[in-house]
């Protein structure tokens, strides 16, 4: 079954084959994310290692253990050189991309760190989200970890990202509310609040035009990031909570993981719009998401220890 959203936005070909499965972890899978030169896939799991994949070979080409207990993101710089992760244990950790050696480490937060990102166009630049209400804003100053701590959640803080246009970082929380922050000064530039939910991710568009996130439930929200209003809703298909979503390099097709084991494709510019595509992808929980860089392949990854290349 191939996708096409539309002429005008262009999105992503694809047919809904599972290409690869990558299989090695000893736990359930918590994060993925691609390198941006295509050729690696970091994975971190609950017992604490990561995993980065050669995407040639299919095999890993190292493990590391960098956390005690659960891995809760994983990020590579805009170069591939440096891959960052986060956990539960309150650690930040920056490790050497090709061959996994600690470069630096951190307690980054007063609790768990929830999630962490890399700025798209600063090797020196990451930020994290934090159990203990606050979001950090890293800089790698003469080889030093600095961090500027952005207080205004009321609650956990559950996941960072950076707009494509480099200039403001978003974050989501246990407080229904994304918070939009100027990236230089730290300053909030804009808010969005969902009056029922907890919003439990938050990821732009390739444009930045649109902010995805999802909340309790079987709901994804789309944001406009000019008006912070909300111009779509998607729902109504998956049977258990979503628990991800990422947004594919064509601006307006997003996938959506859930714990009914099934992922979804939608085009977020359609009013009110059914799946494109719909399929189950593992045996548990779909834990995370995300697309290659060029949008041609998506991984899926699992509380079944397994990860799923699709194209």
């Amino acid at each position: 079954m191939g996708v096409s959203a539309s002429k005008e936005t262009e999105a992503v070909a694809f047919e809904g084959k599972r290409s690869s499965t990558l299989t090695g972890h000893k736990d359930a899978i918590k994060c993925i994310a691609f390198s941006p030169d295509k050729k690696l896939l970091a994975s971190g799991s609950a017992d604490g290692e990561i995993i980065v994949w050669d995407l040639k070979s299919l095999r890993p080409r190292y493990r590391i253990q960098k956390h005690d207990g659960d891995v809760t993101g994983v990020s590579f710089s805009p170069d591939s050189s440096t891959l960052l992760s986060s956990g539960r244990d309150k650690r930040v950790v920056l490790s050497d991309g090709k061959t996994g050696e600690t470069l630096q480490k951190a307690r980054g937060h007063h609790g768990p760190i929830m999630h962490c990102a890399f700025s798209p166009d600063d090797n020196r630049l990451y930020a994290t989200a934090s159990e203990d209400k606050t979001v950090g804003l890293w800089q790698i100053r003469e080889g030093k970890m600095e961090k500027k701590e952005l207080k205004r959640h009321s609650d956990v803080v559950f996941q960072v990202c950076f707009s494509p246009d480099r200039i403001v970082l978003a974050s989501c929380s246990n407080d229904r509310r994304i918070l939009l922050w100027n990236r230089t000064s730290g300053k909030i530039v804009g808010k969005m609040r969902d009056g029922l939910s907890r919003v439990l991710t938050c990821q732009f568009s390739s444009d930045g035009s649109l902010i995805a996130a999802v909340l309790d439930g079987q709901r994804v929200r789309i944001w406009s990031s000019i008006t912070m209003t909300v111009v779509n809703v998607l729902e109504g298909h998956h049977t258990q909570p979503i628990m991800c979503c990422a947004y594919a390099s064509d601006g307006a097709t997003l996938v959506t993981g859930s714990g009914d084991s099934t992922y979804a494709l939608w085009n977020t510019r359609e009013a009110s719009p059914a799946p494109l595509y719909h399929s189950k992808a593992h045996d548990s929980c779909v834990q995370c998401v995300t697309f290659s860089p060029d949008g041609r392949t998506l991984a899926t990854a699992s509380d079944d220890q397994q990860i799923h290349l699709w194209t």
